[in-house]
């Protein structure tokens, strides 16, 4: 019974919007009126965001060139076609990012400077990755396990040379496992 009262009022409802005209001179000025304002949005978000997509891109190409030297120094075979997917997963994440940052922060009148501090906050992350790129075939690995062993590097602590050298075979039987899935 409730269910047939449900679907009857629906339809009442349907009927009710189908029988609603709305002028076509009201729907052709609503959209004509609209249509200058999201052009103004979308023109002020490029606006905002274009410097930052610049910015993502060349720390996104440094964190590519900076695996690739990390890889060729472990001796570990990556292929093309796996370092490119990573890297567009990273753009396309990256990117999306931006897009919704510069959209908040010219929505919010630009006065939050939203698209600044979440980019740089990207930034910062994609920094750590090239950080940890470069330092990786040194045997420094940037893991809070990784900075402990670092840190009792510099103290009279450090481990010995053998130890160093166990470091590199594990960060190099990682990226092993990390890069060539498919083959184990």
């Amino acid at each position: 019974m409730g269910a047939q009262l449900y679907t009857t009022r629906l339809i009442d409802n349907i009927n009710n919007l189908k029988a609603m005209k709305i002028n076509t001179t009201v729907t052709m000025a609503a959209g004509g009126a609209l249509t200058p304002v999201a052009s103004a949005f979308i023109g002020d978000t490029i606006n905002v965001m274009l410097p930052w997509l610049m910015t993502m891109f060349s720390i996104i190409l440094a964190d590519l060139i900076s695996g690739v030297r990390k890889s060729k120094k472990l001796n570990v075979r990556v292929s093309w076609t796996t370092a490119a997917r990573e890297t567009m997963g990273k753009m396309v994440t990256y990117f999306s990012f931006v897009l919704a940052a510069a959209m908040i922060d010219v929505a919010a009148n630009g006065n939050a400077v939203i698209a600044r501090w979440v980019c740089l906050i990207v930034c910062a992350l994609e920094g750590g990755s090239v950080l940890s790129n470069i330092l990786k075939p040194y045997g420094i690995i940037i893991s809070p396990k990784g900075v402990m062993k670092f840190i009792l590097k510099r103290t009279p602590l450090s481990p010995t040379d053998e130890e160093a050298e166990e470091i590199i075979k594990e960060a190099k039987k990682h990226e092993d496992k990390k890069w060539n899935r498919k083959k184990k």
